[in-house]
């Protein structure tokens, strides 16, 4: 169970830090044709997107749905951590 826990728990934190590259160049170069950065608009857009559809949020100058989904997988990490550990 606790290789389950710690893998589960490198996975979510590895996509946590891929929300937060993508913030970044979203903020810097919102339109890169870098090619790390369509991967990472291509892995995380489906979880992102599932949360802009569940909460519809008003439109601002500010894209807070990276903060809201990082939030969600810290969760997510604490409770497995917590059930599987």
């Amino acid at each position: 169970m606790y290789f389950l826990a710690k893998t589960v728990e490198i996975l979510l934190s590895i996509y946590i830090w891929m929300i937060i590259l993508r913030a970044i160049i979203s903020w810097v170069s919102p339109y890169s044709r870098f090619p790390l950065a369509s991967l990472l608009f291509r892995l995380t857009d489906p979880f992102l997107g599932k949360i802009r559809q569940l909460l519809p949020l008003p439109r601002m100058a500010i894209d807070i749905t990276p903060v809201i989904a990082i939030l969600i997988l810290m969760l997510i990490r604490y409770l497995v951590s917590a059930v599987l550990s």
